[in-house]
């Protein structure tokens, strides 16, 4: 049995079982050094900052639609219009912060076109299935997205441009100034979800740059409390003294500024004003949700995209049934505010989730895509090396040490032990601190690399 020992580490030595075979059992560097960490142990603990702030963000979106025709009740007009910031804007922060501007390879494509775009597919094919039964008409959204599901479209832009984005010297700068310009091109609009997809990609820039740290999460976490508080309430309280003034077609952004009549001197400042409103909205927003979870709104508040999906399809069944000429009175369209709280909640649930997995996070790689191939299942590469008799052709997998030059895949090189009896076989009992020559770093023990790693015993028992 092969055991590692490293004298840096307070915790007994490690005993690697052989498997079938006589070949040793390869584990990821991660859950080599730190047993059950690596595959089939636990999942890494979800943030509930997160999560509080999905449910939050969804909520705020469902009760926005919700409440649109009921815009001559007294205070609805008002909350739908303030509300607006702590909805879209923030949800675009988050799936920022949960993007990687990673190259797109053929890994990223499959997970981009199974979280975003299949779901897309998906949900604009119930719409149609769902207009056809009650309206008996057939209608594909192909050029003109679904109202609410542009946001996955445009999600689906971001995350593929991304990676390019990353690379500019000033992205956020360079996406408020395309934001604001693109409302001077007439031929952009809603169709594709190309206006919103400009001009909403700065709060997915901020949230990206929010999780990649650096000076804007500082920032961001110096801001006191009480500063994001009165930061919040603010825009309610000038939204109240406005009135009618601020039209809601100005804050959706999805088309150009002639179209909802303004001219030039006038939507610019319009845009910019609703761009810095969005940005100190959902980072004052970050501050205020609790850090730590909160009963009943953290567990509900990773299904956030349940909720964001499924309740347009509820509310369009509520359109064709006249449900919203029945609401007459402020008492019964309050009551119906509530209702809209507890249908977010619903909507979250564990088993709506689990009804609408297929729909929502599809498991389609298999069908789609072709199976990786898997290194473990390639035939090894031979090489001529000093390992052994002479003459001796040692298996060396693809990607790994030089054979002529490294004995074994020790820390330094990929930090795992892996076919150790092909790769030593000339070790022997009492033979410690084994110096092996390494492509790039010389000697084991030479420089603060080698001398970090020297400390590692490998003997057989």
């Amino acid at each position: 049995m092969l055991t590692v020992r490293d004298r840096r580490s307070e915790a007994p030595d490690r005993e690697i079982p052989i498997g079938r075979e006589g070949r040793h059992r390869v584990r990821s560097p991660k859950s080599f050094f730190f047993p059950g960490a690596g595959r089939g142990s636990a999942r890494k603990p979800r943030d509930p900052l997160w999560d509080n702030v999905r449910y939050v963000a969804a909520t705020v979106v469902l009760v926005g639609h919700a409440i649109t025709p009921l815009k001559d009740f007294a205070g609805f007009a008002w909350l739908h219009t303030a509300t607006w910031a702590l909805g879209v804007p923030l949800l675009a922060l988050v799936s920022g912060r949960f993007s990687t501007a990673d190259p797109l390879t053929g890994r990223h494509a499959r997970q981009l076109v199974q979280a975003v775009f299949i779901p897309y597919a998906a949900f604009s094919l119930l719409h149609t299935l769902q207009i056809w039964i009650l309206r008996d008409t057939l209608h594909f959204f192909v050029v003109n997205p679904v109202p609410t599901l542009w946001f996955l479209l445009s999600l689906l832009f971001w995350r593929a441009a991304l990676p390019y984005l990353a690379a500019l010297r000033f992205p956020f700068t360079l996406s408020v100034v395309a934001a604001v310009v693109v409302g001077l091109v007439e031929e952009v609009g809603f169709s594709y979800s190309a206006s919103q997809t400009v001009t909403f990609l700065p709060f997915f820039l901020l949230g990206w740059r929010i999780g990649q740290g650096g000076w804007h999460l500082r920032a961001m976490e110096r801001i006191p409390r009480s500063v994001a508080a009165v930061g919040t309430v603010v825009p309610f309280v000038g939204i109240g003294l406005l009135g009618d003034t601020v039209d809601r077609a100005w804050l959706a952004m999805s088309r150009p500024y002639i179209r909802d009549g303004l001219e030039f001197t006038q939507g610019v400042p319009v845009r910019l004003l609703a761009l810095a409103w969005g940005v100190g909205a959902a980072v004052c927003m970050l501050r205020l949700v609790p850090r730590g979870r909160v009963p009943f709104i953290t567990h509900l508040g990773s299904g956030g995209f349940y909720i964001y999906l499924i309740h347009p399809l509820i509310l369009r069944q509520l359109y064709h049934v006249d449900f919203f000429s029945r609401i007459d009175t402020t008492a019964k369209a309050l009551l119906f505010l509530v209702a809209c709280l507890v249908a977010a909640a619903v909507l979250a649930s564990p088993p709506v989730r689990f009804l609408a997995r297929p729909f929502v996070q599809p498991r389609a790689s298999s069908l789609l895509f072709r199976r990786p191939t898997d290194p473990a299942a390639t035939p090894p590469a031979e090489r001529p090396g000093p390992v052994g008799a002479p003459g001796r052709r040692t298996p060396v997998r693809s990607g790994g040490p030089d054979p002529g030059r490294c004995r074994y895949e020790c820390r330094i090189c990929q930090r795992t032990v892996s076919r150790f009896a092909d790769r030593a076989p000339g070790l022997r009992p009492g033979r410690r601190d084994l110096r092996v020559r390494h492509p790039r770093r010389g000697r084991q023990g030479e420089g603060p690399e080698g001398r970090r790693a020297s400390g590692d015993r490998l003997r057989r028992r």
